[in-house]
């Protein structure tokens, strides 16, 4: 999720020849984030789509692997063999809903849990006539995580330094999961203690969710780490500080 998903939206293409009446989409997926168990009756998740606008859009499912990389990039590979999507493609009429059935087929017994997404991808169409049209073609992003039972993340915090970003003071962080189910590093709270460059006492208490504005939904799988910038607003002593994370 280098920000659920931040990670939920993006734009694909817009193109145009000589004329550029534009034709605009709107849609709502709801949720964003589903988790799934790799089998049973919670393999099976429901997502909707909203069509707010007058045009009838359509779209194509496909599920996809996950990999978040250290710098919040995130990486896609085909996953198509484990999980049933239904339908794989819908036209969805102006002002109506679909629902999209999710299930998990692929293996029961997992260590850990997995990231993969649900992408809703707009399919182009061809206008009537002979005026070109800007097209805007958008593709939604759903966070699926399948966790087996009895897995759990372990947060650390690998390397944390003051810095600079954005004319901002805060941390530079190297954030850890030792554990073996993903976390939200953006809706985990947080306890930053320190000195400040003016030997002043400093301590930060983050709940869940006040972070997202800064850091995203800030995915990080197992095994896996992630860099953040925190603001803090002052200037942090070097070796000084030091970070908890609760997820």
């Amino acid at each position: 999720m280098g920000t659920l998903i931040r990670q939920g939206l993006k734009i694909l293409a817009g193109f145009g020849l000589m004329f550029y009446p534009v034709t605009g989409q709107a849609a709502k997926i709801s949720p964003m984030i589903v988790e799934l168990k790799p089998a049973g009756q919670n393999s099976i998740a429901r997502v909707e789509l909203t069509n707010d606008s007058l045009r009838d859009i359509p779209f194509e499912a496909v599920m996809m692997r996950g990999v978040i990389t250290e710098d919040g990039e995130l990486e896609m590979s085909p996953a198509e063999e484990q999980f049933l999507v239904f339908p794989a493609q819908a036209i969805v009429e102006g002002n109506s809903q679909q629902v999209f059935r999710v299930q998990y087929v692929g293996e029961p017994e997992l260590s850990q849990s997995e990231i993969y997404y649900l992408a809703l991808r707009q399919v182009p169409v061809e206008f009537e006539g002979e005026t070109s049209q800007v097209q805007i073609v958008v593709n939604y992003n759903v966070l699926v995580n399948v966790v087996p039972d009895g897995t759990a993340p372990v947060a650390a915090v690998a390397e944390v330094n003051p810095s600079t970003q954005d004319e901002k003071d805060g941390l530079s962080l190297l954030v850890r999961n030792d554990g073996n189910r993903y976390f939200m590093a953006g809706l985990s709270d947080w306890i930053v203690t320190g000195t400040t460059s003016d030997g002043n006492r400093y301590e930060g208490k983050f709940k869940g969710g006040e972070l997202t504005r800064h850091i995203g939904v800030g995915v990080v799988g197992p095994g896996r780490t992630r860099r953040f910038f925190l603001p803090t607003d002052v200037k942090l002593s070097p070796g000084s500080v030091q970070v908890e994370i609760n997820p």
